[in-house]
């Protein structure tokens, strides 16, 4: 007998190799215990009672919850992942076939590639978990070939372009549009920010660990403008609310409510406005999301001269700048000019310090001859070719 009785209502089934199982009656237990006899006799070979595909992502999300220790925003994506494949819910595992899921991926790729990337992935892990827990999966769902998706490259604001856009935004959001191309925070922080998460005394936003992508409490430092901002803030949000950046009814944003409402307007009026899709260029508002905003800080992070490492940690990342200096960080134009410029001032020190005695005389021209021995400013001495630049001066 493997069951053991361990109180008036408390029954332990133990059947090696499987982990021992406590029941409430004595009947739940000796079908319990039947079942694990019959699973260890068949092995390889046992099929458990069927399931819907409803209760094996049940199964998985609570597993997945109870002994992985994810982040809220981990869990939340396959909670999301889940949705997608609620017309399925009710059909039996065992039934589940290829075609009818590789055509619903195809679909959803058409419209949103990485989402139907994510929600596949999800997929064939709960069909593996199953399979694993005894039901029979379509071995052919397990090919079908992952879908491709591309990151959208990154884009960075200038300042100047930065209060441009966040012009466009009303005044109970533009402010929240400044400091997240400015201080970084992903988008659900600036949703979910509360007055007990700012010391304006000390200039901080401590970002709590169920909000962190690390699942570890953050603290940022604001700079004097970062904190006026936030100042003008809390004194136009909507009243009775703890949330610094609510919607006019004083609760939280969500995403999709925030982009339909708010973003897809402003981004459009933005693009219109530009001077620069007026001339015929490309506005760099075509297409801009709230997550370039974070390109933007860490972009004006390096401009401002920020270590690679400080500008990680603001930007709530954990391997000291590499990402930050991979991903997030855009050169800007000017930057690339004032560079080639200062490059140039570079060589032509070098050049005046070496072929002028005092300093003050100019250069005869590169392609001329700089010494008596025939090297011209590239320091070739080939006989040769020193004759061939000279008869083409001549």
């Amino acid at each position: 007998m493997s069951i053991t009785k361990r109180g008036a209502r408390s029954y332990l089934v133990r059947v090696e190799p499987f982990p021992a199982r406590t029941l409430r009656t004595k009947e739940d237990a000796e079908r319990v215990e039947l079942e694990l006899k019959r699973r260890k006799a068949l092995g390889e070979h046992y099929e458990a009672p069927p399931i819907t595909l409803g209760e094996a992502m049940d199964g998985t999300l609570a597993r997945l919850k109870t002994t992985g220790n994810p982040s809220a925003s981990w869990m939340a994506l396959n909670e999301l992942a889940a949705k997608a494949w609620e017309p399925l819910r009710a059909h039996r595992v065992s039934a589940l076939r290829r075609a009818r899921i590789e055509d619903m991926t195809q679909d959803r790729a058409a419209v949103r590639r990485k989402s139907a990337k994510v929600e596949l992935e999800f997929l064939k892990r709960v069909l593996r978990e199953a399979k694993a827990r005894g039901q029979r999966v379509d071995p052919a769902i397990f090919e079908i070939p992952a879908v491709k998706h591309k990151a959208r490259p990154g884009r960075a604001l200038n300042v100047n372009q930065l209060y441009e856009f966040a012009s466009w935004f009303r005044e109970d959001v533009s402010r929240m549009i400044l400091l997240a191309g400015m201080v970084g925070p992903r988008q659900r922080v600036w949703f979910s920010l509360t007055d007990t998460m700012l010391d304006l005394k000390a200039r901080t936003m401590t970002i709590p660990a169920t909000l962190a992508k690390s699942g570890r409490e953050h603290c940022i430092y604001f700079n004097d403008l970062e904190a006026l901002l936030i100042r003008e803030q809390l004194l136009a949000r909507a009243p009775g609310t703890p949330l610094v950046f609510p919607t006019p009814e004083g609760k939280a944003w969500t995403a999709n409510r925030f982009r339909d409402r708010v973003w897809l307007q402003a981004v459009d009026a933005a693009v219109k406005n530009d001077p620069n899709r007026r001339s015929g260029r490309q506005s760099i508002f075509e297409g801009f999301t709230f997550h370039m905003l974070r390109h933007t800080a860490a972009s004006l992070m390096a401009l401002a001269g920020f270590d690679p490492a400080a500008a990680a940690e603001r930007l709530e990342h954990n391997d000291g700048g590499a990402l930050f200096l991979r991903t997030y960080r855009h050169l800007y134009e000017g930057e690339k000019r004032a560079n080639a410029n200062r490059l140039q001032a570079l060589v032509q020190d070098e050049l005046d310090e070496n072929d002028t005695e005092d300093g003050e005389e100019a250069l005869d021209g590169l392609t001329q001859a700089a010494s008596e021995d025939g090297r011209y400013w590239a320091r070739t001495s080939d006989p040769q070719l020193v004759e061939l630049v000279l008869s083409q001066l001549s």
